[in-house]
């Protein structure tokens, strides 16, 4: 990891390098927001830009040439490395990630409105998407014959559809931008991001405003209330992961605590993002870093 991070500052091209040739490939392509970051991180705004619009031109003439279409370039540009660039940005020059991923929140879900209000009716257009691309996956399996089945889904999947798909971005922009601050903190401040992301709070004002968020998805159930909360599940549940490493290197437990708990999380996902994100909303009160004492000689 910490050769990739160094061929990335090697130079403008390198890195642009990176950029492009990461940004398609499926888990991948969040190295590729990775190098935006680093690079922005480390030499500034107007570098990043350079650098990243580099990397935008090379994989819109990539894509040219293997499916005939820039179109797909300029949607990773308008929904991951734009947003990227911006984000690192307010972390250069803050140096708090408690302050850049509300940042982060606070832009997807304009967007996430924004896209909403365009559309009219989002349950419309996820239903209309699921019919798109339900039957190819289902056919397999032999449900796609079943009408009733395939109505049952989409009903059920149809309002959520809009939320998954915003909340899958700020995910991978999230971790492209801790990717890109960790590489960061490898080349330049080893242990800086380690001691960084152990003592992230987003705070109780954040936490108070998640509350009120959850409490009106689960009580009006408006599809658009719940859209908006998985937003917040994906920052909170962050969090807690970051809570959860706290917790560990405090307590001086070995590296295989950590192991199992993402084992744990690969397993039950849904579940244990909720249970995340409820003890990161209720920290800044029961504070549990401090309820934990250090293991002397602890990691």
């Amino acid at each position: 990891m910490q050769g990739l991070a160094s061929f990335v500052m090697r130079g403008r091209w390198q890195a642009a390098l990176v950029i492009a040739g990461m940004a398609l490939l499926p888990v991948l392509n969040l190295f590729s927001g990775a190098a935006l970051v680093l690079v922005t991180l480390r030499q500034g705004l107007r570098e990043g830009l350079l650098t990243g619009l580099l990397g935008v031109a090379a994989s819109a003439i990539l894509l040219l040439l293997l499916t005939g279409s820039v179109i797909p370039a300029a949607g990773l540009a308008g929904t991951f490395w734009l947003p990227l660039w911006l984000l690192a940005a307010i972390l250069r020059y803050t140096v708090a990630l408690d302050k850049t991923l509300p940042a982060a929140l606070l832009g997807v879900t304009v967007a996430m409105l924004a896209y909403a209000a365009y559309l009219g009716d989002p349950t419309a257009w996820g239903a209309a998407l699921l019919e798109q691309v339900l039957e190819p996956v289902l056919a397999p399996l032999g449900v796609a014959g079943d009408a009733a089945a395939l109505a049952q889904v989409r009903e059920l999947l149809a309002p959520l559809i809009l939320g998954l798909i915003f909340a899958n971005i700020l995910f991978t922009i999230l971790i492209s931008l801790l990717l890109g601050r960790w590489w960061q903190a490898l080349l330049y401040y080893p242990g800086g991001f380690r001691r960084e992301f152990h003592e992230l709070r987003l705070g109780r004002p954040m936490a108070l405003m998640a509350l009120g968020v959850f409490s009106l998805a689960v009580l009006l159930n408006q599809p658009l209330l719940v859209n908006l909360a998985m937003l917040w599940l994906v920052v909170y549940a962050l969090q807690g992961v970051a809570l959860v490493h706290g917790l560990v290197a405090r307590a001086g437990l070995a590296l295989g605590w950590l192991i199992g708990f993402y084992v744990l999380l690969a397993l039950a996902l849904p579940q244990l993002a909720v249970i995340l994100c409820l003890l990161s909303v209720l920290d800044p009160w029961a504070d549990f870093r401090a309820r934990v004492k250090p293991r002397a000689g602890g990691r």
